[in-house]
């Protein structure tokens, strides 16, 4: 689900979550996850016969974000004005998630149907693709859409299953899919689920993790890890809800090692990137008539009045009454950005210490935004990680891309040079 945005023009806080397309189905949360197991034995290569969990908790207790989201909410809310925001990490509660949901079943809404389409017609070229690139482990960035991912796994499937009898794929172990996500009920009830709708699947085994993207991209470049080819998907035009600059840093802490710079072992990197530059169109889409998007997006401001209960009291400046919605197309930067504004003068003050919440009236604080980019765009945020663009495929008017990148540079793992015709 990964989440949130930047403000613009202003230093990075980037609490990325998936906010472009999710199924939800609300679960009870389960008992807590192990926060260790090693990987089963993979399909290709390695073979480590030990179990693992369906869930491996990897969130850092000292720089995870899950674990402080308090007081980066109310960091966030001591900036002066123009540069608040509120973290939309909290738009994912249970609340959130179905709010959310209501927006995908709008007419207006094209992103989720649009992918979707474009994946159902391509989905045995994308399969084929990821199949040949050998990947031991593929991780989605978000608990993710089921119907989606359920396509794409068996998809991949068939063609694991084509060429399991070949000398390179050799072997009794899985490839392992893991979905990435801050909330354990969502992975709970979306990994039940996915099992159902791929129960017969032979060469994936199905797992999660829990935890933030840089708690992702951290457990992926540990040393046990380094041996295996690994697969990372992001649908949904989620990438685009941070500002390129943004996107490019966070597309190289899943290419390279945090510890010592070096390239990881990445077979790939597959990517849903909305295009569309119609203004109107992506206006319809984010403020649909029927308030859907605005009532999400004020839902913030509860969730924010629960994390601050600690250090505000029951404070009534988030009384959704007391503020209004305001969504707006920056055709400079490419980006629909959704704010909420005060409609009078409000302060409380921070009961340790001498520290008030000031916000003034008609004082824009953002919430997230999204971005619509362009083929060329995509190329420019791969440059920084060292990746290039191999593959893509459009939908009708090349609107929305569903890209796939690979390392451009030499391979650490197998010393050979790749192929690098469409280099960024």
């Amino acid at each position: 689900m990964a989440r949130v945005l930047p403000s613009p023009g202003v230093e990075s806080h980037s609490f990325h979550h998936n906010t472009e397309d999710r199924d939800v189905t609300t679960f009870s949360p389960g008992t807590p996850p192990s926060r260790s197991g090693a990987l089963p034995s993979m399909l290709y290569h390695h073979h480590r016969p030990t179990p693992s969990p369906d869930m491996i908790d990897i969130r850092s207790s000292s720089t995870s974000l899950l674990d402080t989201l308090d007081t980066q909410t109310l960091s966030s809310l001591l900036k002066p004005p123009g540069r608040k925001f509120i973290p939309s990490l909290l738009l994912w509660d249970e609340k959130g998630q179905s709010l959310y949901d209501s927006i995908l079943a709008t007419p207006s809404y094209y992103p989720y149907r649009v992918e979707n389409t474009l994946l159902q017609k391509q989905i045995s070229d994308i399969a084929s693709t990821i199949a040949s690139s050998t990947t031991d482990i593929l991780v989605e960035l978000g608990a993710g859409n089921l119907s989606k991912t359920a396509l794409l796994l068996t998809a991949l499937d068939r063609c694991l299953d084509s060429s399991a009898s070949s000398s390179s794929r050799a072997g009794n172990g899985k490839v392992v899919y893991y979905a990435l996500d801050v909330d354990r009920s969502l992975l709970e009830s979306s990994l039940a689920q996915l099992r159902k709708r791929t129960a017969t699947l032979h060469h994936i085994e199905l797992r999660s993790l829990l935890g933030t993207y840089e708690d992702g991209a951290r457990w992926l470049s540990q040393p046990d890890l380094a041996p295996y080819r690994k697969t990372m998907v992001w649908l949904g035009n989620s990438i685009a809800n941070l500002e390129k600059e943004e996107a490019s840093d966070l597309l190289a802490k899943f290419t390279s090692s945090q510890k010592n710079g070096m390239m990881q072992n990445l077979a790939g990197f597959l990517l849903g990137v909305d295009g569309c530059l119609d203004e109107e169109k992506v206006e319809r889409a984010y403020n649909a008539p029927g308030g859907e998007n605005r009532r999400w997006v004020l839902h913030a401001l509860e969730a924010a009045g629960e994390q601050l209960q600690l250090h505000l009291g029951e404070s009534k400046m988030f009384d959704a009454k007391k503020w209004k919605f305001e969504g707006r197309w920056d055709v400079g930067r490419q980006r629909y950005e959704n704010y909420l504004v005060p409609l009078k003068r409000m302060e409380a003050v921070v009961k340790k210490g001498e520290k008030k919440v000031v916000l003034e009236e008609g004082e824009k604080v953002f919430v997230l935004g999204s971005g619509k980019w362009t083929a060329r765009d995509v190329q420019g945020i791969c440059e920084g990680p060292g990746l290039g663009l191999r593959r893509s495929w459009h939908s009708e008017g090349d609107d929305y891309g569903i890209y796939w990148l690979q390392p451009g540079k030499k391979r650490l793992d197998s010393g050979i040079d790749m192929k690098n015709d469409e280099e960024c």
